[in-house]
């Protein structure tokens, strides 16, 4: 019976075989999935933020929590089980614009975490040689995830946009 892993804020997982990866509460924060297709293995991170280079504690760092650490730490452990970065496939939801003001998104980019943690991904994925194949980003509204490990199927849930695959 597959496995539902839980990936919790500022956190990332592997998965294999049938397992599942899941996510809840995506706001502002970003869930990237990496996904082999040939051996059916998917790693995914619930990403808060979009650079570790403002952190003044770097000590205290959980790579997890940024784009661009979150990015290097996945793709570090893939060659590791045998899977070269060049096969993966990405993934990603989230980074919905969450300070709504007067019923209209803040504008402000320094307001728009969102935003910045989707290009802060993006790029360090382009960096990487490694594809965005499917996304459903951006918005003001929440959404939970699953990952599959044995398709790379990442199913989404927004609450006002109801479900969709990508």
């Amino acid at each position: 019976m597959p496995e539902r892993i839980k990936v919790g804020m500022a956190s990332w997982k592997i998965a294999r075989d049938e397992d599942v990866l899941v996510t809840f509460g995506l706001g502002s924060c970003v869930g990237l999935g990496l996904w082999d297709p040939e051996k059916k293995i998917a790693a995914m991170a619930h990403i808060m933020l979009p650079d570790s280079k403002q952190m003044r504690f770097r000590q205290e760092l959980n790579p997890a929590k940024f784009a661009d650490t979150a990015v290097k730490a996945m793709l570090e452990r893939f060659p590791r089980m045998g899977v070269p970065v060049s096969r993966l496939q990405a993934k990603m939801a989230g980074g919905a614009n969450m300070f709504v003001f007067q019923g209209k998104p803040s504008g402000k980019e320094a307001f728009n975490i969102g935003q910045r943690n989707i290009l802060a991904v993006k790029e360090n994925l382009k960096e990487a040689g490694i594809p965005v194949v499917g996304e459903d980003t951006g918005g003001s509204a929440g959404r939970s995830v699953e990952f599959f490990s044995q398709n790379g199927i990442m199913h989404i849930r927004t609450a006002l946009a109801g479900e969709r695959d990508i």
